[in-house]
């Protein structure tokens, strides 16, 4: 059976306060739904209206095959019948652009489509200047079928509840991370992972920290358990001022977990300088009379030097 790498299609082609904001309504498109109710006579229409998912250099007959194709429909319908009511979705959504428009009054919304994506996970949310793109094929629930051949650690966040999570990060990304510095230290690299963190939760003032970051329950309580012990040994094996981009897979990548080299590796949850450098930017934020925007300004090596951090000790 033909295989449609229809999301990649799209990603290539695109690449050339805590409070309800009922009075700001966001209009939500579904193309799954708009794509599959259509046939050889109407997708013209659809074309028209989303020419930015129809890439030009591609003939009609792929899309009307993708319209019949078993594995295609079958992904449809398990979103269909996972988000065949999205308002909880929509009103997340809304809320996450009101808090967001205090950080940037001048901002103009994008068009927010869901459409499915074979699966892409590593493409979940594509934020552009003028669209937001949720892949709902990602999010039928860590336990779905689809997922199974998925290392757990990948499928967790696989649950509708991280859409708006994920939807955040995109924007905290943007806004933190301006540009790529290759020779950026350890420490550096994980304070610049605990702003886009910081932001996300100021964001979603609503979420659980643990969800923010990506952890279960269990892996947030691990964190705080041992956070002295973790800092400990980054700085005892001078760890912060190296530029070693192995120590951006062992402490920052997502991983079954985080690798010390110790005995309670597989203990750990994985990302755990994300942890470290959002305990770092917290700390500056408390010391500090500053804004989210000017947070967001500061270079990670004076946010550390004012910060004035002190590992959590839980006994």
């Amino acid at each position: 059976m033909r295989k449609f790498l229809f999301f990649l299609i799209v990603i290539s082609t695109l690449s050339c306060n805590d409070s309800n904001n009922h009075d700001l309504e966001i209009e939500l498109e579904r193309f799954e739904d708009i794509f599959f109710a259509s046939d050889i006579n109407s997708l013209n229409n659809v074309k028209n209206d989303f020419p930015f998912l129809f890439p030009a250099q591609f003939e009609d007959q792929i899309w009307i095959d993708r319209l019949t194709d078993t594995i295609q429909n079958e992904i449809y319908n398990e979103v269909k019948k996972s988000f065949s009511d999205f308002s909880s979705q929509k009103n997340s959504v809304q809320d996450f652009y009101g808090n967001y428009l205090k950080y940037d009054s001048s901002y103009k919304i994008p068009r927010v489509i869901t459409l499915t994506t074979d699966v892409d996970y590593r493409k979940k949310i594509i934020l552009t200047e003028s669209l937001l793109l949720i892949g709902l094929d990602n999010y039928l629930g860590e336990n779905h079928f689809f997922y199974s051949s998925f290392p757990k650690y990948i499928q967790s966040n696989f649950n509708k509840e991280n859409i708006i999570i994920d939807i955040a990060k995109e924007y905290a990304k943007e806004a933190v991370i301006k540009e790529k510095v290759d020779n950026y230290t350890f420490i550096e690299k994980i304070i610049n992972q605990g702003k886009i963190l910081y932001f996300t939760s100021i964001m979603l003032p609503k979420e659980e920290p643990s969800r923010i970051i990506g952890y279960s329950s269990l892996d947030f309580q691990w964190a705080l358990e041992n956070e002295k012990d973790i800092w400990s040994n980054f700085s005892e094996n001078n760890y912060l001022f190296k530029s070693d981009k192995n120590l951006e897979t062992r402490f920052i990548k997502l991983a079954p977990f985080s690798k010390f080299y110790l005995s309670i590796d597989s203990q750990s949850p994985s990302m755990i300088g994300k942890y470290i450098g959002w305990q770092i930017v917290k700390s500056f934020m408390k010391n500090n009379s500053l804004s989210l925007n000017e947070l967001v300004q500061s270079n990670p090596m004076y946010i550390y030097n004012n910060s004035k951090y002190k590992p959590y000790n839980y006994e």
